[in-house]
């Protein structure tokens, strides 16, 4: 096996690994957002360790929730030097209720 087949092999195999890590976070993420939506909030800030599966890959859950229209962003959460937790927050706007949607011509 050369060193392309062994790094690939690795990719996918990682790749498996996290997918249940992401679906698992992204389920506890859409439960806070679901609550969020019924209370009539328009924004959602959740909080994981530095540690945490989240916190280390924030470009891959920024980019998960970017693909769904929210804005998405991860604040560090100071309590020493270090960031200890790390906040994802996640905005939505809500559509105009007096504005009907234009259908094309």
């Amino acid at each position: 096996m050369n060193r392309e087949e062994a790094e690939r092999r690795t990719r996918v195999a990682g790749r498996e690994r996290s997918f249940l890590a992401e679906t698992w976070y992204c389920g506890i993420i859409n439960q806070k957002l679901e609550a969020a939506v019924e209370q009539g909030q328009y924004e959602v800030k959740v909080r994981f360790s530095a540690r945490s599966y989240p916190a280390r890959h924030q470009q891959r859950f920024i980019e998960l929730y970017e693909q769904q229209g929210y804005d998405a962003h991860f604040r560090p959460n100071y309590v020493h030097i270090a960031p200890s937790m790390y906040d994802l927050i996640l905005r939505w706007h809500p559509e105009p209720k007096n504005e009907q949607k234009k259908l094309p011509d």
